[in-house]
Formats: structure tokens, sequence, C-alpha cells
């Protein structure tokens, strides 16, 4: 598996070569970050851990994009690195919310709920970090015993070789461009 840092790189050039930096906007990018945060609660919803695993990697997969399009530092420059040599291992997250309940997660949603409506408020203005917004999904893969690399390794090993159009700014997979609006 590779590491968190080179997921990273993995997924800019990714949406470099899909055309996702210069070809949309961080507003669309927020879009297809709440539609993965919606996946994300009907996980929750139905406790389908790879539902749960996949959202939270896909989450993470549009934040890249989003730092990469703003050109600026929404998170530090070395911020895979920072996560990577974090003292705090996934076994300590683990170990940290065992005793976390549906009421912790509801308060965690809660958090992240206002965490992406200060993210959209700044993308309309001046983008600013994202790293509370980051944290929160880092902090529901622990509550269900899913570490962040394990998450994005996941979303990465699913969007590889994904071959798709941009269509209005939004990047429409191939499976998806004949079907019909859900």
């Amino acid at each position: 598996m590779a590491d968190l840092q080179q997921l990273i790189k993995n997924i800019e050039q990714w949406a470099e070569d899909r055309n996702l930096i210069e070809g949309s906007t961080p507003q669309k990018q927020f879009i297809k970050l709440m539609e993965e945060f919606g996946e994300l609660c009907a996980g929750i919803s139905k406790n389908n851990i790879d539902m749960i695993k996949d959202s939270i990697g896909d989450c993470f997969v549009v934040l890249t994009i989003l730092n990469k399009q703003c050109k600026s530092d929404l998170l530090p420059k070395n911020w895979g690195e920072l996560m990577v040599n974090d003292p705090i291992t996934d076994d300590d997250l683990f170990k940290a919310v065992e005793n976390f309940g549906d009421k912790e997660l509801n308060i965690l949603l809660t958090i992240t709920v206002g965490s992406l409506g200060e993210f959209a408020k700044d993308i309309l203005e001046e983008p600013s970090e994202i790293s509370d917004l980051m944290s929160c999904f880092v902090s529901i893969g622990a509550f269900f015993r899913l570490g962040i690399k394990e998450c994005v390794s996941s979303a990465w090993e699913e969007i590889k070789d994904r071959k798709g159009k941009m269509i209005n700014g939004v990047f429409v997979k191939e499976s998806d461009l004949g079907a019909k609006n859900d």
C-alpha cells in the first residue's frame, strides 16, 4: 500500500490528467464533496462499513483536488507528511473513540456539517484552511475503526483507472455517461 504522501500525489496527477484542476471550479468540487458526504451519511445510517470507507476516501480525494485547485494553502504544504509522521496512530484513534456511542457520532457529524458550511462560505469568498474538515473525516473513520490511509487507498484503487468526460465543469465517469439522471 502506498504511503499517504504518494496517494496525494497520485490523486493530484489523476485530477490534472482529467482536467479537474483547470477545467472545474472549487464551487463545483464543493458540490461533489457534499455528494460524497451524503453517501457517507447513508453508509453510517446503514452501518455499511465498506460504504463508509469508500465515502471517507472519496471526501479526501475531493478535498485534495480542492486544495490543488485553489493554489493556496487550504492544507499545509506538507499535510501528507504531517499525517504520516503524526505520533498518533490509528490504534490510538480507535482507542480514543472506543466508548463513543450514537450521541457522540451524531455530535461529530454535526460538527462536520458546520465545518462544511464554513468551508462553503469560504470558497465563495476566499479559500481558507480545511484541516478542521479533514480532522472530522479522520475522526469519523476512527469511530468505525478505519484509518485514513486505508480509506484513501481504497478510494484510489477505485478511481485510478477511471475514465470519463468533463461536462459543465464536472467530471462524469464513463459508467454514468449513458445513465439518466438519478
